[in-house]
């Protein structure tokens, strides 16, 4: 199956902004100086962070595969990898929502489009909820960071306790009126209550904690060539507190967001202008723009799908409208 054309039109768009914001980044801080920098950061460090990459993108599809086998469905640890990883492709869309191109890749396996909507839902949640915990192992190092970090802990209790009741889902459905895409909302909700209950909730929080870890070290050992005395805490706070930036940006792969925020800082921490851009890049093409290449093997090294098969864009639209539930 490939690509519609709005979606590769929103993936060029994506990879060129990106391309350029860096070009202007580099510019703007002095090419040469972050020349120099990426040369000090070295080969070393950019291939552990990208092995350590892997290991994230791994360790979240066995999450992705416990997810489908928790609905009563059999897929491989090798398809289940093969189709998460395809999924990346689209990461560069405003909240990773491409990424639910996935659901068109599972139809095959019995699971409908509206289980895998309730599977990215609920992943999207345990990612936020596993970069809030490793950032917040660098709060002890702020001015009154342990009054900080038992704030974090009380919201995340509450957060996890507000998933398993009924609530987001008649917020929802309070607020939809006659908006059938709300109402679509709303079920969703409903039927990812079950992905946050029991065995498998723990499951998945664990799986997602030693992903996002992995590759927060990851960007801490780049970081540490350019810093050798940079505390580990500190560098996963650097890395998380700039994804959650980027996520909240809802720009695509949080382009921009992300990558100031670290920048930022990484300036504060006492790296120059050029060092702090070199190492930004170097992290981000470790850790977005890797996952967005495997994406794109994926993809061409996925099975073709049946030419009447309905594209990401079509299938959502039909789901909004029809507002069905998890079957």
């Amino acid at each position: 199956m490939s690509l519609s054309p709005r979606q590769l039109r929103l993936l060029m768009i994506s990879v060129g902004a990106g391309a350029a914001g860096y070009l202007v980044f580099a510019l703007w801080s002095g090419w040469r100086e972050v020349l120099a920098a990426m040369g000090h950061i070295g080969w070393q460090a950019l291939g552990l962070a990208l092995l350590l990459s892997l290991a994230n993108y791994w360790l979240r599809a066995e999450r992705w595969r416990l997810y489908i086998v928790s609905n009563g469905h059999a897929i491989s640890h090798v398809d289940n990898l093969r189709i998460y990883i395809a999924g990346f492709a689209l990461t560069t869309t405003p909240g990773k929502a491409g990424e639910l191109i996935r659901g068109l890749f599972l139809k095959p396996y019995g699971v409908t489009f509206h289980h895998a909507a309730a599977m990215f839902f609920s992943e999207r949640v345990a990612d936020l909820i596993a970069v809030l915990i490793i950032t917040a192992a660098g709060l002890s190092q702020l001015h009154q960071g342990e009054m900080y970090y038992a704030i974090l802990v009380v919201a995340l209790l509450v957060g996890l306790l507000v998933l398993r009741t009924t609530w987001p889902e008649r917020l929802l459905r309070h607020v939809a009126g006659e908006r059938k895409g709300v109402h679509w909302l709303a079920n969703v909700a409903a039927s990812s209550r079950a992905l946050w209950r029991g065995r498998l909730l723990w499951q998945v929080q664990g799986l997602s904690v030693l992903a996002w870890l992995a590759e927060g070290v990851g960007a801490w050992l780049v970081l540490r060539t350019l810093m050798p005395d940079m505390p580990l805490e500190i560098g996963l706070f650097i890395y998380g507190f700039a994804m959650i930036v980027g996520a909240l940006s809802f720009m695509p792969g949080g382009l921009g967001g992300t990558e100031a925020t670290m920048t930022g800082l990484l300036v504060l921490q006492g790296l120059s202008l050029p060092e702090a851009v070199a190492a930004t890049v170097i992290i981000r093409l470790a850790t977005l723009w890797f996952a967005v290449l495997l994406g794109l093997f994926a993809v061409m090294r996925l099975p073709t799908m049946p030419a009447r098969a309905e594209s990401l864009d079509t299938q959502l639209a039909t789901q909004a409208g029809d507002g069905q539930g998890l079957k």
